[in-house]
This record gives structure tokens, C-alpha cells and sequence, in this order.
């Protein structure tokens, strides 16, 4: 019996962990959607919307490969200038935020 409970314990440790970092990681893409939505010339209400788009490209794959190609696309269709270097940087920034926060809520 013990080991049942043991298991079940280790069980959803692990599924905490999973859903906190994915809840990081949709937080970190969010972040950086607001700031791609800013320097596309969005309207505030707008760059809300386009967030939860780079959201959820964020979570068609592991990585941020899906979060940058959607950000490069848009500003190529915009012709907004931006390396994917400047992109990676900013994704950068906005993980340690997240992960900043995340740690000071525990």
C-alpha cells in the first residue's frame, strides 16, 4: 500500500512540475507576443489578442522555434526590420522575468 501512495506522490510531483513549466513558458511567449504587438504598432487591446496567438504557437511544439517564426512572419509582412537574434534576446529577457516571479511566488 505504501508504495501505491508512494508512486501516486511521485505521480503528480512530476505532473505539477510539467504543468508549471508549461505555465512558465505560456507566460514567457505571452510576454513576448505583447512585446512583438508593441513594435507591429498595435493597439493595446490588440496586442492582448496577438499574445495569446504567439501563446498558443508557443505551444504547438517544445522550443521557441514556433514563437519566432510566427513573430519573424508578421514583422516580414509588416516590413517592421527585426533579426531573429533580437527576438531570441527579448524571449530571453522574458524567461528570466517569468522564472524571476515564479520563484519569488514559492
Amino acid at each position: 500500500m505504501s508504495n501505491a501512495v508512494s508512486e501516486a506522490a511521485r505521480s503528480l510531483a512530476a505532473q505539477f512540475a510539467a504543468d508549471s513549466a508549461e505555465r512558465m513558458n505560456a507566460r514567457c511567449n505571452t510576454r513576448v507576443g505583447l512585446w512583438a504587438g508593441a513594435k507591429l504598432g498595435m493597439p493595446e487591446e490588440r496586442r492582448a489578442a496577438y499574445a495569446l496567438e504567439v501563446m498558443v504557437a508557443g505551444m504547438i511544439d517544445t522550443g521557441h522555434d514556433d514563437v519566432v517564426d510566427k513573430i519573424m512572419h508578421d514583422f516580414a509582412e509588416r516590413g517592421v526590420p527585426m533579426s531573429r537574434r533580437q527576438i531570441l534576446e527579448q524571449l530571453s529577457k522574458d524567461q528570466q522575468f517569468v522564472t524571476m516571479r515564479f520563484a519569488g511566488a514559492n
